[in-house]
């Protein structure tokens, strides 16, 4: 174990969605957390914290590191087009034994690098935003709080315990079940994972994201 884990964050991630895994790993494990992004410039989250990163994407050495976690995020719009973070994140594919988590929002990235091709995973984007994205295997979408899918594990926001549990287990720690807990409704009830959008807020989101929509 390297004893330290990385938290890449964007404009608007979610600070609250992976307090519990942070506060984890240090309690636990004894594993800080170093604050990773595309440059050093602070960066504030959804619930208006500003955080000044540690390294940068381009510093980033996999060795150095147990996992990379990317918290969810409030407005994906801000982030979908920094090349700088897609590229690292591509880089990536060529450690798969790499532990990588992902939370809410942020398995849009994953998906963007084409890190879960052909992978099942998790995201809590709206099913239509899954449908009309191309880069988005919607097919390949499993309606669980959690997803473990080999070297990535990805969650919805509100199993953000269980994805820090999951997390620290798929690194090898004993971590009781207990741990960090959050209630979670019925797992093999699948329509309570799916989030759709109103018509409204459907055609918003065609307008926002027309170059993003397949023709």
């Amino acid at each position: 174990m390297k004893q330290r884990i990385a938290l890449l964050v964007y404009p608007e991630f979610s600070l609250q969605e992976v307090g519990n895994l942070m506060a984890l790993f240090r309690w636990y494990y004894d594993s800080p957390t170093d604050i990773i992004s595309t440059d050093l410039s602070p960066v504030r989250s959804e619930e208006g914290v500003l955080v000044v990163p540690d390294k940068t994407t381009s510093g980033f050495k996999v060795e150095d590191y147990d996992c990379l976690i990317l918290p969810g995020i409030s407005d994906i719009r801000l982030s979908l087009d920094n090349h700088k973070l897609i590229q690292f994140l591509s880089e990536l594919k060529n450690h798969p034994d790499f532990l990588i988590g992902a939370i809410c929002g942020g398995p849009i990235f994953l998906s963007m690098a084409g890190l879960l091709d052909d992978k099942p995973f998790i995201n809590q984007l709206y099913v239509e935003m899954n449908d009309l994205l191309p880069f988005i295997q919607a097919e390949n979408i499993v309606y669980q709080p959690v997803v473990v899918a080999g070297n990535i594990i990805t969650a919805i926001g509100p199993a953000y315990a269980q994805f820090a549990i999951e997390v620290a287990k798929a690194l090898g720690y004993e971590c009781p079940d207990q741990a960090y807990t959050s209630v979670i409704e019925d797992p093999n009830d699948e329509s309570l994972y799916e989030f759709h959008l109103d018509q409204e807020g459907l055609a918003e989101f065609k307008r926002v994201f027309s170059k993003f929509l397949q023709d």
